[in-house]
């Protein structure tokens, strides 16, 4: 009878190739979510996985400010959701931006990088949503913010972003690209319900070549907080 028989080896999952670190052959080799994966900051600080940086990049104009809450409520469940699955984040970083003319510099802040998730979430509920000058027509800097965003950001960073409106600026899509693609970085465009753009606007046609777009009224919170929590839980740095 095949029930009195000795076990066998353990089976692997369809698509897997670890159950532990000791399969993948040390070094800086580590089995996230039964990959075998290169994770050299993670062996070289501990033996638990270490997993992608996060940035938000928040568009602060005044058209957003009807959204704001969703924007707040969308964030918090992020971090709320990282905190209670103990996902090991070295660093969050805020950036946002707003439409105050042609310069860059003026148009994008960016925090200071922490690693305490509570100034994180603090620093979210503090934003103020205004527009200046350069905010007389529909279109906003998206592309300025995501631009110092991706410089900013670690290596194997995810950034998510969150915005009501198409962009100027939308021939810095290929220096985005080259950093991102350096830089080993993922970039999600969350559209807030309230979406002021048009459907044949060629911004959103940039923001598909750039990230994975999610109109925030169609797929829906959960769906989008699934997202970016297997990303995190089957990546490392």
């Amino acid at each position: 009878m095949a029930s009195q028989l000795p076990p066998g080896p353990c089976q692997l999952d369809e698509g897997c190739d670890c159950t532990d670190d000791a399969d993948c052959g040390g070094g800086t080799a580590k089995c996230v979510s039964c990959k075998c994966m290169d994770c050299p900051v993670s062996a070289a600080t501990s033996s638990a996985v270490i997993n992608p940086p996060l940035t938000f990049l928040i568009d602060t104009t005044k058209s957003v400010k009807p959204d704001k809450d969703s924007i707040f409520n969308l964030t918090q469940r992020v971090v709320d959701r990282i905190q209670e699955t103990n996902t090991s984040i070295p660093s969050y970083l805020l950036v946002t931006f707003n439409d105050r003319g042609n310069d860059i510099l003026e148009n994008v802040e960016v925090r200071e990088a922490t690693d305490d998730v509570i100034r994180f979430k603090q620093e979210i509920i503090g934003l103020e949503f205004e527009s200046y000058n350069g905010g007389r027509d529909s279109k906003e800097r998206l592309m300025h913010g995501l631009l110092m965003a991706v410089q900013e950001s670690p290596e194997k960073s995810l950034i998510v972003v969150f915005t009501d409106n198409g962009s100027k600026n939308l021939r810095l899509k290929t220096e985005i690209m080259r950093i991102k693609e350096e830089k080993n970085q993922e970039i999600y465009i969350v559209l807030t319900p309230i979406y002021e753009g048009y459907p044949n606007d060629k911004s959103l046609q940039v923001y598909d070549e750039v990230a994975e777009v999610f109109f925030i009224n169609e797929v829906g919170a959960d769906q989008f907080l699934g997202k970016v929590e297997e990303f995190e839980e089957k990546n490392c740095i």
